[in-house]
């Protein structure tokens, strides 16, 4: 398995990897940008020359220091390989590689056992996440 920084040509790989959850918040235009955009960190990891999971998140641009994590999504079909683990790892090396002091990630209750466990991020309970959603 390889990892590797993502190009717009990995954006519809990515986005049926997102389908295979089920999900409909990304569109095949967020991965596109992501690729292109400066503050992103977008990586992939291949397997057989084929997009088996990315991770994809940016530098904050008001700080500098700081990076959000926005996603790490494995195919369903490859899940318990560890991929999603060496990811993130490789989202935040390139991530304190750019400058960043701290990585932060959003996440689901019950993801926080993969996060905290296999990724060695830690509970702060800093933020409280809240959402307004434009009519």
């Amino acid at each position: 398995m390889k990892i590797r920084k993502a190009s717009k040509s990995d954006a519809k790989a990515c986005l049926q990897v997102f389908k295979l959850d089920k999900e409909k918040y990304w569109k095949l235009k967020d991965f596109e940008d992501a690729a292109a955009h400066k503050d992103s960190i977008f990586l992939v990891a291949e397997e057989d020359n084929k997009v088996v999971g990315y991770v994809i998140g940016y530098i904050v641009p008001t700080r500098k220091i700081e990076a959000a994590l926005h996603e790490t999504r494995v195919d369903k079909r490859e899940r318990g390989k560890h991929i999603g683990a060496k990811l993130v790892d490789a989202f935040c090396r390139e991530a304190f590689r750019r400058g960043v002091k701290s990585v932060f990630a959003l996440i689901e209750p019950e993801l926080a056992g993969f996060y905290c466990t296999k990724c060695k991020f830690r509970k702060t309970g800093k933020w409280i996440e809240v959402t307004k959603i434009e009519k």
